[in-house]
């Protein structure tokens, strides 16, 4: 498949897009202890929902990064409930569930999430084009009603002699504001509930309408 064929999920990120900037600690009132981190430049942008969100460019120019998640886009499709392919909104409209593919099977019906969902009309094409879900997809909806729970960041650490530490990838509650000060979010995570298993949906060839086809996929 060539790679002019292939279609950039929106929620991926683009090498000419990343910022290098550092993070710093600033005095705030409102913080729990006086401080909370910042960039040298800050604006009122950088804080959503209590916490420093990773700065990146907006203009999808540059190779794609492709394990990698554009924080804004990220967060834009997770609090509009948008596909993360095509920015369509990954709602079911016959029924009101939202789309969501997964590389292995989700065992319990409740889950936390930081990739966003995917409409029906892009799922074949994610499979097709990720070479981890072609080697296995599984497909749920839920039922389209869930809530932002914390973010997936680096959190930096003080000790006592002023010396720093950073731990990446830590999940973060919303109601951990101590914590959330200091981290540096990159991915809004959601909790998503009444997940069921679906088949695969495809587009029907006489009318472009969406149709399903099981899968001999195991759970």
């Amino acid at each position: 498949m060539a790679a002019a064929d292939v279609q950039v999920p929106y929620i991926t990120p683009h090498s000419a897009e990343k910022v290098d900037l550092g993070v710093v600690f600033a005095r705030y009132n409102g913080a729990t202890d006086g401080r909370r981190l910042s960039y040298p430049d800050p604006n009122d942008d950088d804080w959503q929902m209590g916490v420093l969100w990773a700065r990146q460019e907006d203009h999808r120019r540059g190779a794609p990064l492709w394990d990698q998640v554009h924080s804004l886009r990220q967060r834009e499709c997770m609090l509009n409930e948008l596909c993360q392919v095509c920015r369509e909104t990954a709602r079911e409209p016959s029924s009101g569930r939202l789309w969501w593919v997964f590389p292995r099977a989700v065992p319990v019906a409740s889950m936390y999430v930081t990739k966003p969902a995917t409409c029906a009309g892009c799922i074949p094409k994610a499979i097709a084009f990720c070479p981890r879900l072609r080697i296995e997809a599984h497909i749920y909806t839920s039922n389209g009603v869930y809530e932002p729970y914390g973010v997936l960041g680096d959190v930096v650490t003080l000790s006592t002699d002023g010396a720093t530490g950073l731990s990446r990838n830590q999940d973060v509650p919303l109601d951990a504001f101590h914590r959330l000060e200091y981290t540096l979010a990159r991915a809004l995570t959601v909790h998503v509930r009444d997940l069921r298993r679906e088949p695969i949906p495809r587009a029907g060839p006489a009318t472009g309408l969406l149709a399903a086809v099981r899968t001999t996929r195991g759970s």
